[in-house]
């Protein structure tokens, strides 16, 4: 799911888009159009996508400063998470839109499940409510990220302890 987001994100609103205009004008669109709403669908959402992955990015970036036996055994995963997502993203960007533009070519039919439209029904509220009180939301969110840089302060160095459990090692030569 984390390589793939941003790519899903694009084909769900290229998706959607393709399912508008076909609603809205109640035919198929030739291939010129089909390129036409999906670069614009593309272009829609290509903001969010970024900063998704982005986001992700920063995350990982931290573990690329460890050093010792830490960083002997995260560079690596670091690196291919990292390489990874880049790639997906320029995938994302590039080669995804053009296969949706050429390879959905029918009627796209766009409809939530149950789950969502329950989730949707639930979630428009809250939604609504908090983009009603603003500042109040912004406080809690900024006293929740105080809270977390205290605690954060307040662990350990350590990232990988060291073991020493009183074993001894015996190694036998002839």
């Amino acid at each position: 799911g984390l390589i793939v987001d941003g790519a899903v994100i694009i084909v769900e609103n290229c998706l959607a888009s393709l399912a508008a205009y076909q609603r809205m004008h109640g035919a198929l669109p030739d291939l010129k159009e089909r390129l036409r709403i999906v670069r614009d669908a593309t272009v829609e959402v290509i903001r969010p996508s970024v900063f998704g992955v982005l986001i992700i990015l920063i995350v990982y970036l931290p573990i690329f400063s460890l050093s010792g036996v830490e960083g002997k055994m995260f560079h690596p995963m670091a690196f291919t998470v990292v390489t990874a997502l880049l790639a997906a993203l320029v995938l994302s960007v590039t080669a995804v839109p053009a296969a949706v533009a050429l390879f959905v070519s029918g009627k796209v039919k766009e409809h939530d499940n149950l789950l969502m439209r329950g989730l949707g029904k639930a979630y428009e509220p809250l939604l609504r409510l908090a983009i009603a009180n603003r500042w109040p939301v912004v406080v809690a969110a900024a006293g929740l990220v105080l809270l977390s840089g205290i605690a954060a302060s307040r662990m350990g160095a350590e990232f990988i302890p060291n073991l020493d459990e009183g074993d001894m090692a015996v190694h036998a030569l002839r």
